[in-house]
């Protein structure tokens, strides 16, 4: 069996080192040197050496940081909380399910797009509101330094669809014993979600954090539309700050900036991995 197994494995193996193993060990090489098509020189360390001392650099990171914190602190714990409601069946439940999950399916661009409108100094919605309900000064959120980190996350916080599915196939999976054996006991609907549900939903929300995360540190499409990196620096994600790097024909600079973004999802892989015990079983 052993010759018609290789065979069967064969074509993935092709494929997992054509679109991974390559591209990764041509970075991994590029990252030391100066490159731009053509033009290969070996700069050594030379790359990160620059990178550490750009404070764009540290801008991009800590924009990064600061949009995966959203996810994670607002984010998924929305979700969660939406999921375990809707796992109840509520009266219409399945309607706002669907609604739910309908921004999860929209593309990024158009998603980037409605909210430019939403946010337009001078015709937008959220101004327009603001001034029917008397506050005074309209502002141009997504570029003024102040508001504009919190303008592009407010643009995908709430986007719970996925987690919301997520927690919702997970609480399906729990036995329903539990719950009758709580109610026989005099546990509210409160208590068992407290104590049942929510504990057994430990590698779920792990998931999703893990998930979250990994979307969130290569962030490029929704920042690049809306602000592109501006003003001042004050939005670009460290995915931005290399594709400018790229079109600049510095690629073997965008190169080493990739490859700190693989060791950060690699780090939070780890991290995660642990700290919710993904993979091990609950029960």
């Amino acid at each position: 069996m052993r010759g018609p197994v290789a065979l069967s494995l064969l074509p993935g193996l092709v494929l997992f080192g054509t679109f991974f193993l390559v591209p990764f060990a041509v970075l991994a090489v590029t990252a030391f040197a100066e490159w731009g098509g053509l033009d290969f020189t070996w700069t050594g360390a030379e790359n990160y050496r620059r990178m550490f001392t750009d404070p764009v650099f540290f801008k991009a990171f800590g924009n990064t940081l600061f949009y995966a914190a959203a996810s994670v602190l607002v984010q998924v714990p929305l979700g969660i909380a939406v999921g375990m409601v809707l796992a109840l069946r509520p009266r219409g439940w399945k309607a706002l399910r669907t609604i739910i999950f309908v921004p999860f399916v929209i593309s990024g661009a158009a998603y980037a797009l409605i909210f430019s409108m939403f946010y337009n100094p001078r015709s937008g919605l959220l101004n327009n509101v603001l001034g029917a309900l008397g506050m005074p000064g309209a502002r141009d959120w997504l570029f003024e330094t102040a508001t504009a980190r919190w303008a592009v996350a407010g643009t995908f916080v709430f986007i719970i669809g996925f987690v919301v599915v997520l927690v919702m196939a997970e609480i399906a999976s729990i036995p329903r014993e539990l719950y009758e054996a709580a109610s026989v006991d005099g546990a509210t609907t409160w208590q068992q979600l407290t104590r049942i549900t929510l504990p057994l939903l430990r590698n779920v929300i792990g998931t999703a954090i893990l998930i979250r995360l990994l979307v969130d540190i290569g962030m490029f499409d929704l920042v690049f539309i809306l602000t592109a990196g501006g003003p001042d620096d004050a939005t670009a994600t460290l995915a931005l700050y290399a594709y400018r790097a790229y079109v600049a024909g510095q690629w073997g600079y965008a190169n080493a900036i990739g490859s700190i973004i693989i060791l950060i999802g690699l780090v939070l892989i780890l991290t995660v991995r642990r700290a919710f015990r993904i993979g091990e079983r609950t029960l």
